[in-house]
């Protein structure tokens, strides 16, 4: 679980005026593809935090009053799981992600994505993530990043947001209330080695102010990675 001090955290504004539902399980793209909220605590203060607005992408409240063991992770993944099957779809795709940053949890998600691999051996199972908080809060050592992937996580989809590094510090505001300059540079360690370790990484974009297309494509070209540049979400 999360075991760090709020100061460092960002549970977005609407937290405290919102009641929690402890929903751990939720859906964006259709039944085909499973999301699992594993914890709302984030180190970053996106100027476009949907949390701030919004209790869960319209779709869900995804409000905890706390972070869920891995065992009501794990549990709850399994009773979606069969409410899907039950309805005669085919599950693809598992995203670790949450209405949060899901690294701060890197010691949890070995457990959980074994736990969905042994479910299905065809899964892709995804972490959604900023990267560079696992540098900060987890560990220097980016061997470890492969943890993930013998685990049986297949994509890492990083959230990078700007592909310049000032861009990045007024969008992303990574550290909260203590800005970290090494977060963007950390951020593409993090992919680099991920995708080192035989994950495939794919780096996120938002369509936003002093975000141009042609410079992500630069920049992803740069690293050897696909990336996708979607529409700002409200």
């Amino acid at each position: 679980m999360t075991n760090l001090p709020l100061a460092v955290l960002n549970l977005g504004k609407l937290a405290g005026k919102v009641t929690p539902q402890e929903n751990i399980v939720y859906y964006r793209r259709g039944m085909d593809e499973l999301s699992l909220n594993i914890t709302n605590a984030c180190p970053n203060a996106c100027a476009f935090c949907i949390r701030d607005f919004d209790e869960g992408w319209g779709v869900s409240n995804l409000y905890l009053s706390r972070d869920p063991s891995i065992s009501e992770i794990t549990s709850a993944f399994d009773r979606e799981r069969e409410k899907v099957r039950e309805a005669g779809i085919k599950l693809k795709r598992v995203k670790i992600c949450g209405y949060g940053e899901p690294i701060l949890r890197f010691n949890d998600l070995p457990a959980i994505a074994r736990h969905i691999r042994e479910s299905d051996s065809e899964l892709a199972i995804q972490v959604t993530t900023t990267g560079w908080p696992f540098f900060r809060f987890v560990s220097q050592d980016v061997t470890r990043i492969a943890e993930l992937k013998s685990a049986g996580v297949t994509d890492v989809y990083l959230s990078m947001s700007a592909s310049q590094r000032e861009t990045y510090r007024k969008l992303v505001r990574p550290g909260f209330k203590e800005y970290d300059p090494r977060a963007f540079d950390d951020s593409i360690r993090f992919g680099v080695a991920a995708r080192d370790a035989g994950l495939a990484v794919t780096l996120g974009f938002i369509n936003l102010p002093g975000v141009e297309e042609e410079d992500v494509q630069r920049f992803a070209g740069e690293l050897g990675m696909p990336y996708k540049l979607r529409e700002f979400e409200r």
